[in-house]
Order: C-alpha cells, then structure tokens, then sequence
C-alpha cells in the first residue's frame, strides 16, 4: 500500500508504506476494501479492521503533520519522514526479502533495474519478467501467504493451506532448498521447471548480497543446484513441414492461421515473441535483390537477418507481411491436431521424471509439437541442409555453440545418412589399396 499525498496541481507524492493487502481485496476507485471479502485462516475479518484502522490514524496523522508546517512546501522526503515516524516512531528495519522481491519486480517492471545478464545492461524482457513473478507466486505459496483466487482454488481439491512461515534472506539454507525442492516435487513439476525457479532464486540473492542486504552464502553451495534433465524435444523434418505446409484448410480459418503462424518460425528459426511481431517495417533487400527479415531479438536484444525462402514468402504474403495477432498457447493447443491432420503420428518413447519418479510413456509424435518446435526445426533443417554452424547462429541469434547445439535434434543414423556421401567417406576412388 502507498500513501499519496496531494495538495492542488503542484503537488502530488507517493511513499510506500510496510502494509499489504491482496489486490483481490482492494478496490482502487473507493480506495478502501471491497465489501464483499471471502475471509479465511489467511486473511480474517479482524485483519482488515485492523489495517483499516491503521489507514485511518496514518491519514490523521500526515495531515496533522501537514499542519505543522505551516505553508512550507510538501516533499517526498518530509512525507518519508512522517511515514517512518508514524511507524514505531524510527525508520523502518532491513529491507525483507520479500519486500526485497516485490521491489525488484516492480523496478524491472518500470525500467529502472536493468538486467546485468547482458553486456548492454538492457531491459528484463517479458519472458524472464514472466518467470520471475512465477517464482514470487510459488515462493509465497510455499510461506503459506495465498491470494483468494488461490486459495478458492485449494478448497475445491480440499486442501489445506501451507502453515503461514515468513522467510527472510537467512532463512535461505540448504535446510530449505531442501524443503522446497521436496514441496515442487509433491505439486507433480519436472525437474525442469524446479530448476528454473532454483535459478531465479540464486540471482534474486546474489543480486541482494551484491546490494547489502545479506551476508549469507548458503545459496551459492554446491548442492544448492538449479536441477536440470536432458528433455527430449523434438523436430519437424523438412518432409513433415511440407505435409503441414500443403494440408487443406481452406475450411477452418482458425487453424490455417495457427499452421501459417507455426511455419514462419520453423522458416525463420526464431522464437514465438519475436516472429509474431514481424511487419513490413523488418522486410527488406539485401544487394543482389534477395529479400530478408531484419529483427532485433526481445530475449537478448540480438540482431537477426533471416533470408527469406520460398513458402515463407508466400505464407507472409497473404496476410501482407504482417504476421497476425494471437496468443502463443493457442497456437500450441492447434498446431497438436494440425500436425495430427498432416498424419505426423508416429510414436515416440518418453521418459519423464514426474514428482520424483521416472515414468515411461509412449505419445503420439504430434501431441510434443509447441511452437518453440519451430526454432529447433529450422535450426536442425538449416544444419542437415549443410549450412555453416557459423551462420545458423547467426540466423538464429545463438551466441555460444554449445547453446546451439542443444536445438540440433538429429539422430546418429540421419547424420550418417547425410554424410555418407561426403567426399571423406566416398575416399579417392581412382586409386585401389594392394
């Protein structure tokens, strides 16, 4: 919650204030609570008098200040001030880490903290700013702090809330990861997505340490580690993305622009958030006429120049080099029965570690198809065409090999096929061993 203080068109100032509430609770335009609150263990009807009360004598109490100074400017300063004195009467304690999470989010949000992850010091981009408040939402759920909408949906499975336990930056020891990792286990998460909210967690503290605000290195030992499995992702063969290319959907509107949206970025080897945002403005000639996409990549701030090829031309043709607006998890819930459509069936051997355990399955080829499919086709198809490592990279905006080479689906016996006729293979035929 924020105090703001406004006196006439001069001044207008806003302070942060140590409480929270659910934003589900609060309606901005009344700035009071809402009426209708579905109170539980969490958050209590004695909860809200309680903050609401505090509101009141916060607000008695600045404009009682503000009367003291008798005609003297307002500033940001003095309202801190007035803000700390009126709680407890001394500035507030060490920053939380909570509260040291909800700030970063909200600087990385407006621009003010930078990612130090690049050379440039460029903005977060959605993506990492998606993962980051991903991980806040399972860090205060594992504290036993819950929004409504969360807690509704725990009523409906009939379960019980985690036990309400404040962590703080000491609190972060092997004792905890520890617990942590157990408690992703039990929500069923691969270990995948458990070391990716691990990751967020070791740069969210050594972010903070690097500020001041702890001094522990528990985070940074060895079996603290962000967990991480060999998934078998998949690629469309050349083959497979003619059949999608050629299938008839002349009668399902839908589902053709899903298929043409899927193949502009399996023919240009780039992520969804950044080939869906192609336009005319990325379209130009190169100096012997060809045409290609100029973009400069959300994720790393890469430039990218992709040669333009046949079908992609075509497909970008028909909605006028503008790639058309759609949120990327349809696309990833059509392109399934499309590639099902193409008759791209062919099954497939899973191995999973799902809340611990291994667990073979066997699925449909077309059921693993995500549009992210699509960059590690066109990296593996531009590969098995012959084309330079080098300058696939460049292509897709890889900037280490060894990122790389983890798009490069292709299996012993495709790379022996394609190489069997390389002239080191084929040997000098015109002389014969004795």
């Amino acid at each position: 919650m924020y105090v703001r203080f406004r006196d006439g068109v001069k001044t207008d100032i806003t302070v942060a204030t140590p409480e929270r509430v659910f934003p589900e609770y609060w309606n901005n335009k009344t700035q009071s609570f809402k009426q209708r609150i579905l109170f539980n263990e969490v958050f209590s009807e004695e909860d809200k008098n309680t903050i609401e009360g505090t509101f009141k004598r916060k607000k008695d109490f600045v404009l009682n200040e503000h009367f003291k100074l008798k005609g003297k400017p307002v500033t940001k300063e003095w309202l801190t001030e007035v803000i700390n004195k009126f709680d407890n009467n001394k500035a507030p304690g060490p920053e939380t880490l909570n509260q040291y999470y909800q700030r970063f989010i909200d600087e990385a949000t407006a621009g003010t903290r930078l990612s130090s992850h690049h050379d440039n010091n460029r903005r977060y981009s959605p993506a990492t700013l998606k993962s980051i408040k991903s991980f806040q939402t399972q860090l205060n759920q594992f504290q036993g702090i819950y929004t409504e909408k969360a807690l509704n949906k725990l009523k409906e499975k009939k379960e019980v809330p985690r036990p309400r336990k404040i962590l703080n930056f000491e609190d972060i020891t092997i004792d905890f990861y520890n617990e942590l990792v157990k408690y992703f286990y039990s929500k069923k998460y691969s270990p995948n997505t458990i070391g990716k909210h691990i990751k967020t967690l070791k740069g969210l503290m050594r972010q903070a340490q690097d500020e001041g605000l702890h001094a522990s290195n528990e985070y940074e030992r060895k079996s603290f580690k962000s967990i991480r499995e060999s998934v078998q992702n998949i690629y469309l063969t050349e083959s497979e993305l003619k059949k999608i290319y050629e299938l008839d959907l002349s009668s399902d509107p839908v589902q053709k622009v899903a298929r043409d949206i899927f193949l502009i970025g399996c023919y240009t080897a780039q992520r969804f958030s950044d080939f869906s945002r192609i336009t005319p403005a990325n379209i130009r000639p190169l100096e012997n006429n060809k045409m290609v996409i100029e973009l400069i990549q959300q994720k790393t701030g890469e430039k990218v120049i992709i040669p333009i090829r046949y079908e992609l031309d075509e497909i970008l043709k028909r909605y006028n080099y503008t790639v058309p607006k759609t949120y990327e998890q349809k696309v990833n819930d059509r392109i399934k029965k499309i590639g099902e459509k193409a008759g791209i069936t062919e099954p497939v051997n899973l191995e999973q570690n799902k809340g611990g355990l291994k667990v073979k399955t066997e699925v449909k080829k077309c059921d693993l198809i995500v549009t992210h499919t699509a960059r590690r086709s066109g990296c593996t198809n531009m590969y098995l065409a012959g084309i330079p490592t080098i300058a696939i990279m460049q292509i897709s905006g890889h900037k280490t090999e060894r990122e790389f080479l983890k798009y490069i689906k292709v299996t012993k016996e495709e790379t022996a096929l394609t190489y069997s006729n390389h002239s080191f293979f084929i040997g000098n035929v015109l002389s014969v061993a004795k």
